[in-house]
Parts: C-alpha cells; structure tokens; sequence
C-alpha cells in the first residue's frame, strides 16, 4: 500500500531498516511486483504533494526491485505502462532501469501492441528508441508489424518514421523543424511547391546560403539549406511527375474513421474527434483567380466491392472521390504509385493543387512522408 500511494519516506524507511518486503517478490493474488504497483498508483490516484510515484518507483528500481516482474497474465509494469492510462515518463524509467521492451506475456503480446491499441503515441516513441522489435510473433503467429497499420494513421506515422531511422533512411517531414536553423516547436509553414521542406520564417527561407555551425557536427561549418538552393531541388509541375484528375463529390454520405471507432467499441480511452472528421463529401472553397496547395491522403480500394479512390486533406477541407471512368489514365498512374510506395500498399500522401473544384493536380513523384491524418 505504501508502494501504491507512493508514500516515499515510509518505504525508504523499511527498505533501509530492514522491515522491507523481498523487493523482488510480489503481493495480491494478481503476483504484482512493486514496479507495477507504483506504476498504478500514478495511473490512479490524483495528484499530491504528499505522494511521489516516480522517486518511490526509482527508489525500488535502484534497491533491487527487479523491472520485469511478470504477474499472473504475464504482463510487466512496462506493459501495464503502455496499455490504458499510459505513462510515456515511467516507461521510460523503467527502461533505463533494464526492463526488457520485448518481453512477452503469456499470448505472446509485447508492450509495444498495447501502445498501438490504445494509441500511445509517447510509448510508442519511448519503446522504439529503446529497440522494440516488430517482428515478434504471439500465440497467432501475428506481429506488431502487422498490426500497426490498422491502428490507425497518428500510430503509422509513428512506426514509418522509425522504421526509416532504423534502416539510416529519413524523409524532410519526419521532424517538424526549420529546415534552415532546425528551430522546431514553433508555428512552421512548409514549402508551398513541394510540400516536403518547412520553414520557421521568411528570412530563413530567403536567406543566403550562409554559413553556420551544423548541428549534426558542432564543429564542423557547412552550408545550410534554404530557398536559392532548394528551389534548385524542389521538383517542378510537369506531366512526367504530376496527374490532373477530377474528383467527384457525390456518394459520400461520411467518412468512418475505423481505428477511433474500434476502440470506442472495444472500451478504450479515446480523445475526441472533431465533426469534420466524419462528414462526407466536401466541396473546397477556393477564392476566384486562386488555387489550393495541400497535402492529400489517397486510399485505394480496400475490397473489391469498392472501385474508388478516397482523397482528403488533414482538415477535411476537401474530400473527394477519383473514379476510374472519370479519369482511366490518371487512376491508373496514382494507384500504381500508391500500390507500390504507400503504406501496405494501401495508402499514400501527396502533395496537390486544386486549380478549381473540378482540378486536382497531385504529384506523384514523389511520396510524402506518413500524416498523423
């Protein structure tokens, strides 16, 4: 109980005084071990100066409280961590104290799959930096790098950009910093061309290539990248990388956002959804002599009671359907490309311009990195 309230002192004083339990047992008829139970006591009990769970949990962790004490499910505090109520902070202490990111509960799970089910995107952060495998099996011969994609867009975009930093690949959008002085945490516009280079300000975009200290290499001087020389990199409109095709806005009645959904059903904490997240067809307001630059989501057909693609952008500004007899060459070129670069072969980001409601041009030269949309 005291490990629970995180009442520090008084679980100082009877590891200290020997009156302390064996802190590499456990207690209840659940077999938790006192890693977990600081860990629940933080996810319960509201906030109080009296308490501290994380010095108590430490505490244990560097007196001999073992981090991977498996209870009757086999689940460790790290899974516990990453499940509902998650604690990025505390699973990372744990880490850092030797807990093991691949252990596997008594049906094979890992932590990781806890994290991806309950959409934790800080644990998802904490256990692949500490090497979370995807490519462990559970009782179902399944694995989290399968599961991963249907847990919805904000857990793809997660996983993608760690699977390329792992492989020692990167892509301009898997950090959200300036491009010119890697300033990030502020309000950033990206390149309005390509859509895969952001800005902080007007003077870094239009500045000289200076000099400055690189931030890879402290030491080392080298010149940065900024609009004189992007616009050398940022690829053009042309017919070779880009597609014109017309939307077609009826037969939308909403959009089902399956993973959000999935979890309401199944009982997990969920954040709450804006409306527009599951209206349908939308018509994109686009002021006379004017166009609309935005990155899109393309969604090819999942069955084959479907023949459509699905397009929209983060804020459902434009959501659109692309049918075949409306556009047999252009349908064609953007499936491909998102069959054979999206994600499972299934989605893909693009950067586009609407000339007018019935014009999308999208390039498909090149594929963005995964949205959290």
């Amino acid at each position: 109980m005291e490990v629970f309230i995180g009442a520090l002192d008084a679980v100082k004083e009877r590891v200290e005084s020997g009156r302390a339990p064996d802190l590499t047992g456990q207690e209840t008829g659940y077999k938790y071990g006192y890693a977990a139970l600081a860990l629940f006591g933080a996810q319960r009990l509201e906030p109080n100066p009296r308490s501290d769970h994380v010095g108590t949990l430490k505490y244990l962790l560097e007196h001999g409280a073992p981090p991977d004490v498996p209870d009757v499910v086999g689940y460790t505090a790290l899974h516990h961590a990453c499940m509902a109520y998650p604690r990025a902070d505390i699973a990372r202490i744990l880490l850092e104290h030797g807990a093991d990111p691949n252990w596997q509960d008594r049906f094979g799970d890992v932590a990781l799959n806890g994290a991806f089910q309950n959409e934790s995107l800080d644990a998802i952060e904490v256990l692949m930096e500490f090497g979370a495998r995807l490519d462990i099996k559970d009782a179902d011969d399944y694995t989290p790098g399968e599961f991963f994609i249907k847990c919805g867009p904000r857990v793809t975009a997660v996983v993608q950009k760690w699977k390329r930093k792992r492989a020692g690949e990167s892509a301009p959008l898997d950090e959200k910093t300036c491009t010119v002085c890697r300033k990030g945490g502020v309000q950033l516009k990206w390149c309005a061309r390509c859509h895969k280079t952001w800005y902080c300000s007007k003077e870094c975009q239009s500045a000289p290539r200076f000099l400055r200290l690189s931030l890879v290499a402290p030491l080392t001087l080298q010149a940065e990248l900024d609009w004189p020389g992007h616009k050398l990199e940022c690829i053009s409109d042309s017919a070779e990388s880009t597609v014109t095709l017309k939307p077609a806005y009826d037969g939308i009645t909403a959009l089902l956002p399956i993973a959000h959904t999935t979890r309401q059903l199944l009982g997990h904490p969920v954040e709450r959804q804006p409306a527009r997240n599951t209206r349908g067809a939308q018509v994109p307001r686009i002021p006379p002599g004017q166009t609309k630059k935005m990155i899109i989501k393309v969604q090819v057909p999942l069955s084959s009671l479907m023949s459509d693609l699905m397009v929209y952008d983060k804020k459902r500004s434009f959501v659109c359907q692309i049918r075949k007899a409306d556009n047999p060459e252009g349908y064609r070129r953007v499936e491909q490309v998102v069959r054979t670069k999206g994600v499972a072969g299934a989605k893909a980001y693009f950067s586009a311009e609407m000339k007018s409601p019935d014009e999308l041009v999208v390039k498909i030269s090149e594929v963005l990195p995964e949205q959290a949309f």
